[in-house]
């Protein structure tokens, strides 16, 4: 006999309202780990969720992972289930057990009327940026770790500096890119505009293609729109399988793996390759890539069989150093287009060599601006922050100058010096004393000695306080 679990996921109005009948616990976690309001929200049937929501549904309760079924009417961008919800008194708010609020993905999605929305009904925005900030400082500065942030309600949450979707990723990647381009910092590299300008649009197409990949869309019904996007080369890839995500990029019969993982077998490298079977990547094995579920042996092993993958050529660029796979191999596309962008343009008296070099200057220069930029954002919120969200500000800031700054770069010592001058300025230094207990005194070592003399070079004496 079908549970009242199964009666929602038929997306049956009528069914769901002769089940009602009945008197089903409604305000229950299920066979499924949601509560029936979340399924509805989460099949996106509004109908379905204003019948549950006269039944008595409560708006507030959470699913296994912390999410309230307003957290899914702003994922499936459901502005009238949200104004559903609002009205029985949801929280816009709310968080997940990852530390997200609500309207993290109108955010980032850029949705409007859903963000004004939200933002009508008491969404803080200044919540939504620390989150998406921390998330980004933690990505680009690879660090460990978590960070806190501050609720609305002056509760603090953690959040985990690594982990981030591949749309979002390849959306961020690909606006910075284009900020970096029209900005005076990328005044030496405006000869490489065009190849930048053209970099931007594939990421941006990639961004397109991988919002198919939602759990309640049928990609059978959006064929000329994927079938379109698929048609352009160069063709950025995103794949995700067994936990962990990846990029491939096509251009003719050229296809590039980049897979920076800490264990990878091709360690540090994005590596080219010649497709000697190229008919067989068609469009339909594409969207098997992306849309179906992959696993190890069918992209490390398989793929490269059925492809007679053969090695052309690689690129250096360091291995991820924590678990930002998304995040690392969207970046590792930057350079990789760069190069093959390039190539095509090459004449015969320059050397693959030198194209190579240009791929990672101009990938270096970007990245620094960019770490630069979202390190500049997270010290301006924190000197105009009160006491208690500075404090998760400086816990943040204090993982960029410890994880980060340690590789006496004249940009690294810059960084440092801006991060130090915030904090020992403020009511914050405690966190400096902290990080060099542990660091210098409790486990002496050359990382620790070299913070201490970092740290007295810029006129702060931890040992002193």
């Amino acid at each position: 006999m079908p549970t009242f679990a199964d009666v929602i996921l038929t997306e049956d109005e009528h069914l769901v309202q002769q089940a009602l009948r009945y008197r089903p616990e409604i305000n229950v976690i299920d066979e499924y780990g949601f509560t029936p309001l979340i399924e509805a929200a989460i099949a996106n049937h509004t109908g379905i969720a204003t019948l549950l929501l006269e039944a008595g549904a409560d708006v507030h309760l959470k699913d296994m992972l912390g999410s309230t079924a307003l957290h899914w009417a702003a994922e499936n961008n459901n502005t009238a289930l949200a104004k559903a919800l609002l009205k029985r008194g949801a929280d816009p708010n709310a968080w997940n057990v990852s530390g997200q609020p609500v309207g993290v993905m109108p955010f980032l999605r850029n949705q409007t009327e859903m963000k004004k929305l939200l933002e009508q009904s008491g969404a803080n925005i200044g919540f939504v940026k620390d989150y998406v900030n921390t998330k980004m400082l933690g990505h680009l500065f690879e660090l460990v770790g978590s960070g806190a942030i501050m609720t609305p309600g002056r509760e603090l949450v953690e959040v985990s500096f690594e982990g981030f979707l591949p749309e979002v990723t390849l959306a961020m990647i690909a606006q910075s890119l284009m900020e970096f381009q029209n900005h005076f910092a990328a005044r030496s590299l405006r000869r490489y505009a065009k190849t930048s300008t053209i970099i931007t649009e594939v990421l941006h197409r990639a961004a397109r293609l991988i919002r198919f990949q939602q759990y309640r869309i049928h990609v059978s019904d959006f064929q000329p729109q994927i079938l379109s996007l698929l048609s352009e080369d160069p063709l950025v890839i995103p794949v995700c399988y067994e936990g962990h995500a990846i990029t491939f990029i096509r251009n003719g019969r050229y296809l590039v793996k980049c897979d920076r993982r800490e264990d990878s077998r091709l360690y540090d490298n994005i590596v080219v390759f010649e497709m000697r079977r190229a008919e067989r990547f068609d469009h339909a094995f594409i969207q098997k890539m992306i849309y179906q579920k992959q696993s190890d042996s069918s992209i490390n092993q398989l793929l490269p069989e059925w492809l007679e993958l053969t090695p052309v050529t690689e690129i250096k660029i360091p291995a991820q150093v924590s678990g930002n796979c998304s995040w690392a191999n969207v970046e590792a596309c930057i350079p990789a287009l760069f190069y093959l962008l390039r190539e095509e343009e090459r004449s015969s008296a320059s050397s693959d060599r030198t194209g190579k070099q240009q791929a990672l200057g101009f990938f270096n220069e970007w990245r620094e601006w960019n770490r630069d930029r979202a390190l500049q954002f997270c010290l301006q919120r924190f000197s105009a922050a009160g006491p208690l969200r500075q404090a998760t500000h400086a816990e943040i800031l204090a993982a960029v100058l410890f994880q980060a700054c340690n590789a006496g770069t004249a940009r690294d010592n810059e960084r440092a010096e801006r991060i130090i001058s915030a904090l020992a300025k403020s009511s914050c230094h405690y966190v400096l004393k902290n990080y060099v207990k542990v660091w210098a005194f409790e486990d002496v070592g050359p990382e620790g000695q070299h913070f201490v003399r970092l740290l007295q070079r810029y006129g702060y004496d931890a040992r002193s306080k």
